[in-house]
């Protein structure tokens, strides 16, 4: 299932589910569907982006793969494949640059799975950002929130928030 939403009421619509109080990719079950995550377009207005949301695929209780990827407690972690699959690169701290800082992805590296391992309570938020130095507000992942997207995602750069 594939849901195309466009314009500024589709960022306002879906603004939720980048928010600490909703449900996170492949967090959020309806029966035996997944629900894949939203990702809203690439331009931006404000913090809000604009464009084309993709709602995921569902797939049937027998076709969900289990998560396979670690990441201690305390780190936020980001991988290159599905469910925690591929290259992975974990912080326990923020950083500002995903290709220069003291975690180094690859060059292109698009995160296709993401975990927020942190601890509850002050700092457990991670900002998420396109690009390096905080630059295009990507959205806000909780403590203990992780998930898939239905394809790869650009994201530079990240800070733990309250």
């Amino acid at each position: 299932m594939r849901i195309a939403v466009t314009g500024l009421a589709a960022a306002a619509g879906l603004a939720a589910l980048l928010t600490p109080a909703a449900a996170q990719a492949d967090t959020a079950r309806v029966g035996t569907a997944r629900v894949g995550t939203a990702r809203v377009g690439t331009a931006h207005v404000g913090t809000a982006h604009v464009g084309t949301a993709h709602v995921g695929t569902a797939k049937a209780g027998a076709g969900v793969a289990a998560w396979q990827g670690s990441c201690a407690k305390g780190d936020f972690c980001v991988w290159s494949g599905k469910d925690g699959t591929g290259t992975r690169c974990a912080w326990n701290g923020d950083d500002p640059d995903w290709w220069g800082g003291s975690v180094q992805c690859r060059p292109t590296f698009l995160v296709s799975s993401y975990w927020n391992n942190g601890y509850t309570g002050s700092y457990s938020k991670v900002k998420v950002y396109e690009f390096a130095n905080y630059e295009a507000y990507w959205g806000t992942i909780s403590a203990g929130q992780r998930g898939s997207f239905w394809e790869g995602q650009l994201m530079r750069s990240h800070k733990w928030v309250n």
